[in-house]
């Protein structure tokens, strides 16, 4: 695989996407065929020649209750191939033109063929266009329920061990690996965007690419994007420069809400969100703020000088401990959550880096195989 290839022609599409954009002219449906080929390409780039097969996408909507999730911009229902009877996942788009068009749909289909073939996330089959109304959707891989919805079902009381938060973050990590590779920063990782396969074994898979960027493309979006609970710092700051640290601090969210059975920062608004994160591991340095290029209001900004003031005098230290104690997660694996949330993006641990810490190197043989009939705590949580 060659990742400069791949991230070139996803740059070169999410380019095309934005010229679309910025002349106000509709993607047409020749034009959109012609993008579903340069995606098509992106595939082929990642896989080593596998390409994708719009042709085979042809689906019906099963009988009941089909309908997966609901989002701004588009929703997902469970549907079946016509060709094999196989169960599938489908997005669409909202009417509403507000919602970004084809060009966001096509966006998020080239940046899940960059990721084609990758066990931890979702499989694009191909975009299809539905001839009644001309309208395109993406067909993918049925998994089933999200993450979110494995922990409310388990509820706060009952949060993952950890060997099984082990086992989910090994994936992410992986996925999150698999993206940054190519220079794709996905901006709204939370438990709502990890799917959980309903297998007597611990199978996760990243979704929901609609909010990401590519480095290499020209403009990428300047939009905030995210959910306040897995926002980095840089983030809420609001420094449009922000990128795959990003990402980092939001599997770092995820990691801490396995253990936890909540968001281990949660404000009322993204002031306060920042307010609660620098309580608990410490305002950063001048430098390290300033570095971010913060866009907030001078009553934030002096805040945050004032926070920083009194916590120097205090010799405030890291309370992430307290949030995350030692019964709940071991040494070793605290060594992966501290590095994932570092306030300070040049510093936070790459998800490279955090597979190689001993959390996951120790006790590969056990993490590799979990068997259907164990009935382990992730199949139990999905049946309860």
């Amino acid at each position: 695989m060659d990742t400069t290839e791949v991230a070139t022609r996803l740059a070169a599409v999410c380019d095309l996407i934005e010229e679309h954009r910025k002349s106000g002219a509709p993607i047409c449906a020749t034009r959109a065929a012609a993008i579903s080929a340069m995606i098509d390409d992106v595939a082929a780039a990642a896989t080593g020649g596998t390409r994708m097969d719009s042709g085979a996408c042809s689906y019906e909507e099963v009988d009941g209750d089909d309908e997966l999730g609901v989002g701004l911009s588009g929703f997902v229902i469970r549907a079946r191939l016509r060709a094999t009877g196989e169960d599938v996942a489908v997005k669409s788009l909202h009417a509403d033109p507000g919602c970004g068009g084809i060009g966001r749909l096509l966006r998020e289909a080239c940046f899940m063929a960059a990721c084609s073939g990758h066990p931890s996330h979702v499989a694009l089959r191909g975009v299809a266009m539905d001839a009644r109304d001309g309208g395109h959707s993406l067909v993918m891989d049925y998994v089933g329920p999200n993450l979110l919805d494995v922990l409310c079902a388990r509820g706060r009381c009952r949060p993952f061990p950890e060997a099984d938060a082990r086992r989910v973050m090994r994936q992410l990590l992986a996925g999150a690996v698999a993206m940054h590779r190519h220079g794709i920063v996905h901006r709204d990782i939370k438990p709502e965007n990890v799917l959980v396969a309903a297998t007597g074994g611990v199978v996760v898979k990243i979704c929901d690419l609609g909010s990401a960027k590519s480095t290499a493309e020209r403009s990428p979006p300047a939009d905030i994007a995210g959910t306040m609970e897995y926002m980095a710092p840089e983030v809420l700051a609001r420094s449009a420069g922000h990128g795959v640290p990003a990402d980092m601090w939001s599997l770092g969210c995820v990691m801490a809400e396995l253990l936890i059975g909540e968001p281990p920062f949660r404000g009322e608004d993204q002031a306060d969100q920042l307010r609660e994160i620098f309580d608990v591991l410490g305002a950063p340095e001048e430098s390290v703020w300033e570095a971010m290029r913060p866009r907030v209001s001078a009553v934030l900004a002096s805040e945050v000088k004032q926070w920083r003031a009194r916590q120097r005098q205090v010799r405030h230290r890291s309370r992430l401990r307290e949030v995350i104690p030692g019964e709940v997660l071991s040494d070793e694996g605290f060594e992966v959550l501290k590095g994932l949330l570092t306030c300070d993006p040049k510093k936070r641990m790459t998800a490279a880096a955090a597979l190689r810490c001993g959390w996951f190197t120790d006790e590969v043989e056990e993490d590799a195989c979990v068997p259907a009939a164990a009935g382990c705590a992730m199949s139990l949580a999905i049946t309860a």
